[in-house]
């Protein structure tokens, strides 16, 4: 399994190399962090931007093994909801994630690198379930439990659950693998 990284250039310095390096520790899979890609603006009277306009930016993919994942440090709202960390849309293979309400919403706030990467690392393992078809899980610590505030983002894992683990064991996998 491949993962792009796609920082945009609101995410400044090292961070999304080291979250590559977090993930590279939880899945045995091949992460690159391409280069940074301009930060499309918020459309006219919004405050956040919308997951569309950043998911348009990947390339659509059709390879079962690959997966492309939008970084921004902008505020991003998807359909029906003003804010979320992240979004999948599984049928690009694709999803995008924000660091903006994972240090707490504010510019410039001060926050704990470590806690940053270790938050992102949640949302991106969050989403890439749901691009390998996982929905939410009930298991309190699952990284597939679904998060409305920041503290739920703290309390769960790096991981899947065991359930998860075995729904994706189960998930068939392309011509080309076998």
């Amino acid at each position: 399994m491949k993962m792009t990284i796609v920082p945009l250039d609101s995410v400044g310095g090292d961070i999304p190399r080291a979250i590559a390096r977090r993930l590279r520790t939880i899945l045995p899979w091949r992460f690159i962090v391409a280069s940074s890609l301009p930060d499309p603006l918020p459309r006219a009277g919004a405050r956040a931007l919308d997951v569309e306009q950043l998911l348009s930016l990947l390339p659509t993919n059709d390879h079962h093994t690959e997966l492309s994942v939008a970084l921004t440090g902008l505020d991003l709202s998807a359909p029906d909801m003003d804010h979320v960390f992240g979004y999948a849309a599984p049928e690009r293979r694709a999803a995008a994630v924000s660091l903006y309400r994972l240090v707490g919403g504010a510019p410039g706030r001060r926050y704990s690198r470590r806690l940053l990467v270790e938050r992102a690392t949640k949302e991106i393992l969050h989403e890439a379930g749901h691009l390998m078809g996982l929905s939410h899980c009930d298991e309190a610590l699952c990284v597939m439990r679904y998060s409305q505030v920041l503290q739920d983002t703290d309390i769960k894992h790096s991981l899947y659950c065991t359930r998860c683990l075995t729904e994706l064991s189960r998930m068939p996998e392309p011509a080309s693998e076998r």
